[in-house]
């Protein structure tokens, strides 16, 4: 797959969140490098995405009482 930033040249939706992508709106071009007829197109921002989640980290260990001098 191949990707590029281009400006479109009419309205388009959004693969990912299914809006109407405006003509002459910035947006991210997506095209399978073995079928070029098969291209993508995904807002740069979809306007109505959540925030991308944080994953749950473990909280460090302490260090044993006595072993650190």
């Amino acid at each position: 797959m191949s990707e590029k930033i281009v400006k479109s040249r009419c309205q388009e939706i959004c693969d990912l969140c299914g809006k109407w992508i405006e003509e002459g709106e910035r947006c991210r071009m997506i095209r399978d490098d073995f079928l070029p007829f098969m291209v993508f197109f995904e807002h740069l921002r979809c306007p109505d995405a959540a925030p991308a989640a944080q994953p749950d980290l473990p909280s460090p260990k302490r260090p044993a009482a006595g072993l650190a001098d």
